[in-house]
């Protein structure tokens, strides 16, 4: 069941660091969870644009993207009515322009999907949360890459893990059985409920 919108809180999905360098497995930037949630990440968005979300992109504005390639992936590119900003740093809130653009949704639920990995993701749904946001990340919309140091796997679990441990964790199952508005915001974000009534 897709989600009933509410007029006076509508849903916002980030989408973050859908670059096509992520997914091209010769690439240096290929990512092996990013070409296996692509498809997840494509259906959270078909239903965020099909639903009115609101929906807001941000790319990743480092050399090392700029040096593998900018070039959204297909299908991730911002339509005409989605408003689209480049992070220079990990959080997409480094971007005062993108600060601006979510201030009038402080009070709607704020979900995220990327393939950013888990510094951008962390620092994202950190900045965020500091900032009185109802954050939920969508944790199997998410990627990393791996290192030396730790595999990807495991850089997966620790998103997650950061997620529960701040009650932001979401699924891309639990937001496609959503019911209606007032229920979606309820179960996503319950503080949301009891601050709008004050």
């Amino acid at each position: 069941m897709t989600v009933s919108i509410s007029s006076a809180i509508a849903p916002v999905l980030i989408c973050q660091g859908f670059h096509r360098a992520f997914i091209e497995p010769e690439g240096p930037m290929f990512s092996a969870s990013a070409a296996l949630r692509r498809a997840t990440c494509e259906s959270v968005l078909r239903q965020a644009r099909r639903s009115g979300w609101v929906v807001v992109h941000s790319l990743l504005d480092a050399d090392i993207v700029r040096s593998a390639g900018e070039e959204t992936i297909p299908g991730f590119e911002p339509t005409p009515l989605e408003q689209h900003f480049w992070q220079p740093g990990l959080s997409a809130f480094s971007s005062p322009p993108f600060r601006r653009a979510m201030f009038p949704y402080n009070l709607s639920p704020v979900f995220l999907i990327s393939l950013a990995g888990l510094g951008a993701i962390g620092a994202t749904l950190l900045s965020g949360l500091d900032r009185h946001f109802a954050m939920h990340v969508v944790t199997d919309a998410v990627a990393d890459t791996g290192s030396h140091a730790v595999d990807e796997r495991e850089r997966l679990r620790a998103i997650e893990t950061l997620a529960r441990a701040h009650n932001s964790a979401v699924t891309s199952r639990e937001l496609a059985t959503l019911a209606p508005a007032a229920r979606a915001v309820e179960q996503a974000a319950p503080h949301l409920i009891s601050q709008a009534g004050r």
